[in-house]
């Protein structure tokens, strides 16, 4: 019967973490729980819902071996509510646990350990070790271009592709590409995370560059390593997006654009822009100036920037979001502008020396 009391500075961040991971709603009622394990001073801390797994060990005064699965959202409401100091968890009476604190106790009823399901084990296939900042870098440049419809579920994830000792991770959703890239000594081989698992691994990443993170592949199954977590995640399957067309792409009309100019500019054009009254972004690019308009049936606004431009006058219109999306996860004060025109047209974006990331974005017509 489990027993064990714990400083709840220490458990509530492992209870809050892991309730990510599990359901909100399910039919089987223990994939909606937080599964507790405790062997010794040792407690166990896992939350699954089968797509994606969250797992910690947290110490703490144990008093008697147990398991037992509590309601997410109910245990870790309770324990945020109770007071800074030690909690006593005790179950008694079946699966009835007492959580209590000073002068408050709550009694609520568990589920049993036997009905939650058993996280993969990864007994074969690759695995390699990459700093917890790149990794986090790498993660949150790519992340907003994940798909988030289902008609290609494949593309509702980021692809990592190790090939000729480097790393790509690589988001599409059909109107954008964006794609980082870091040097990485392994043997080629790739696989596709899906987005709600990259989003829970950006939480747990730190800007430490003491830390790394370890990252194991198994057929269909992924394992990060996080510090003190485990993420299991299960990997999307099928025909991933041809990256490598787009990244020869080129042109001579190449800018080059301060990023908070710019992106101040796209922000001022959205106050214009809402679900009722739409209208693209028009960019006109002529002898160091661009010129960034849109007019909806709320108001027009027209601004222009000195940027470093010298190729023929070219007219081009977005989606204002999709642009401020590409700029913000730059990270760069400034960033090349490449307007491709020949076999495909969109707006390649690169940092201004080398290429560590690359974004596309198709253009939309222009009104």
């Amino acid at each position: 019967m489990l027993k064990f009391s714990v400083k709840k500075s220490d458990i509530i961040d492992a209870l809050v973490t892991t309730a990510k991971a599990a359901s909100s709603k399910s039919v089987i009622a223990a994939l909606e729980g937080i599964f507790l394990s405790l062997k010794g001073n040792v407690l166990t801390v896992t939350g699954y819902d089968l797509e994606l797994g969250i797992k910690t060990d947290i110490t703490v005064n144990g008093k008697e071996d147990g398991e037992l699965v509590m309601n997410s959202r109910l245990i870790c409401e309770m324990v945020r509510r109770m007071p800074d100091g030690d909690i006593s968890f005790e179950q008694n009476d079946g699966l009835k646990l007492n959580i209590s604190c000073e002068d408050i106790k709550y009694s609520v009823m568990g589920m049993s350990s036997e009905d939650y399901p058993l996280i993969p084990e990864l007994s074969r296939g690759e695995s390699f070790e990459i700093s917890e900042p790149l990794l986090k870098s790498m993660i949150g440049q790519t992340l907003y271009a994940v798909s988030s419809i289902d008609t290609k579920p494949v593309l509702m994830g980021s692809k990592f592709d190790i090939k000729d000792n480097n790393i790509n991770v690589i988001s599409v959703d059909g109107i954008r590409i964006a794609l980082r890239k870091e040097s990485l000594l392994h043997e080629d081989f790739d696989f596709v995370v899906p987005g709600k698992t990259l989003s829970e691994i950006l939480r747990l990443l730190s800007d430490d560059e003491s830390k790394i993170a370890v990252i194991s592949v198994d057929r269909n199954q992924c394992i990060f390593k996080i510090e003190k977590y485990t993420v299991f995640s299960r990997l999307l399957e099928g025909d991933f997006f041809d990256y490598s067309k787009i990244v020869g792409y080129t042109s001579e009309k190449e800018a080059v654009v301060n990023v908070r100019e710019m992106t101040e500019c796209v922000e001022r054009t959205m106050l214009l822009i809402t679900d009722k009254f739409r209208a693209p972004v028009n960019l006109t690019f002529d002898n160091n100036t661009l010129e960034i308009n849109c007019e909806t049936a709320i108001g027009k606004v027209d601004q222009k920037i000195d940027i470093e431009y010298s190729a023929e006058k070219t007219e081009i219109s977005f989606n204002g979001k999709y642009l401020l999306d590409a700029l913000r996860n730059s990270g760069c004060d400034k960033v090349k502008f490449y307007i491709i025109s020949s076999g495909v047209q969109a707006l390649k974006i690169l940092p201004p020396q080398g290429d560590s990331f690359m974004f596309l974005v198709s253009p939309v017509r222009r009104r």
